[in-house]
């Protein structure tokens, strides 16, 4: 059925990965001493670019097992890492201290605006706190569970062990969709309190399935290079280009729904978020957003061939993990900065943190033997369309 266990140990991190880490988180460092509402924008977009990175990978891991997929069981292990990556939980959590610079209703005397008094049950540091909390640990208890059971089945070989996953997952798929819905709201939407979009937790579960899909192929590229994936064909890369593809016209798809909606009804109190984001010197980031994010996509990955050759679909999703990155800036920085600047700070956090998950990443994968014994689903995964 497969290769026996542990034969093919994951590879060291990159020599070059330490001290981009270090080299970016420097630079974040002097930003936040320089500048700590612009150094706490970035921590918060480059944090929860990382977060989202590690969630999305967790929700096609469960996508897949309640869809009873066999073709990704190859690279099953990848994902399990990236879903255990702490990265985005440790910057999130950094931001906790600071976030009176960048969020209006956590300041002295912000409920002298009617409107955050009438939030304040809700949006007050200590409940934001157990939130944030009570999400990143939901999200990190089932990656560590699903991790469990997978890891278990390699030392006893019972089917249950894969049953069990697919109940975790279902479970998973629920809570984890309200979950981030609302953690949207308070890490992202709260910045404005006098705005909302009933449409933006979706746009979020889109926003993350795109950079988990992005990450993966990234990972699983990286190590098929290595040899250390050497079943993964171009078969396993065309699906995960498909899904590239769709999650990328899916982003936009509620990009355009949340833009034309505010733009027909014109309502001062929504109207402003994109006003925010077209004004001052921002059009450029928001218009190229759409392009970065969708439209380069869209067109680069059309062909059959884009999506299972590795020289094609690599740079795309590269391409759209800057456009996450930029996503995720905008909806932060409009709010807390007066107008774009020179974006060392943001490249450095998006560098260092950037850096560090792919470190964690290496070592959460040395973890565990690279290839899955007595999966189930093993056999399917190693014939997929061959």
């Amino acid at each position: 059925m497969s290769h026996p266990s542990g034969s093919r140990p994951a590879p060291a991190p990159p020599a070059l990965l330490v001290p981009l880490a270090v080299a970016g988180l420097v630079v974040l460092a002097v930003g936040l001493f320089l500048d700590p509402t612009r150094g706490m924008s970035a921590l918060l977009a480059a944090g929860f670019l990382a977060t989202i990175a590690a969630l999305g990978a967790l929700a096609l891991l469960c996508l897949f097992l309640v869809s009873n997929a066999g073709f990704y069981i190859t690279f099953k292990r990848v994902l399990e890492a990236l879903a255990l990556n702490p990265v985005g939980v440790v910057a999130l959590l950094a931001v906790l201290p600071g976030a009176r610079w960048i969020y209006v209703w956590a300041r002295p005397g912000a409920t002298s605006d009617p409107l955050i008094a009438a939030k304040a049950a809700y949006l007050n540091l200590p409940a934001f706190g157990l939130r944030m909390l009570l999400f990143l640990g939901i999200w990190g208890a089932f990656a560590l569970m699903l991790r469990r059971q997978s890891v278990a089945q390699d030392a006893d070989g019972r089917v249950q062990h894969t049953q069990r996953s697919v109940a975790l997952a279902a479970v998973f798929l629920l809570l984890g969709g309200y979950s981030l819905s609302l953690a949207s709201v308070d890490w992202l939407m709260s910045l404005q309190p006098h705005w909302s979009s009933t449409i933006f937790g979706f746009y979020t579960i889109g926003s993350t399935l795109l950079t988990g899909t992005a990450v993966a192929i990234l990972a699983v590229f990286w190590l098929r290079r290595e040899g250390r994936l050497p079943e993964v064909n171009e078969s396993h890369l065309h699906d995960l280009g498909k899904l590239l593809f769709g999650f990328s016209t899916f982003w936009a798809y509620l990009w355009f729904s949340q833009y034309l909606l505010i733009w027909y009804a014109n309502l001062p109190e929504e109207i402003s978020f994109i006003l925010a984001r077209t004004h001052h010197g921002w059009a450029p980031f928001f218009w190229g957003n759409l392009i970065i994010g969708w439209v380069l996509p869209f067109l680069l990955l059309l062909p059959r061939a884009a999506k299972r050759t590795p020289a094609r679909l690599v740079p795309v999703a590269v391409l759209v993990l800057l456009g996450r990155f930029l996503d995720v800036w905008l909806q932060i920085a409009p709010a807390t900065l007066s107008g774009p600047p020179v974006p060392w700070v943001e490249l450095g956090a998006l560098v260092g943190i950037g850096a560090a998950f792919a470190v964690v990443f290496f070592r959460v994968l040395a973890t565990a033997p690279l290839e899955p014994a007595h999966d189930p689903y093993m056999v399917e995964s190693l014939h997929h369309h061959t």
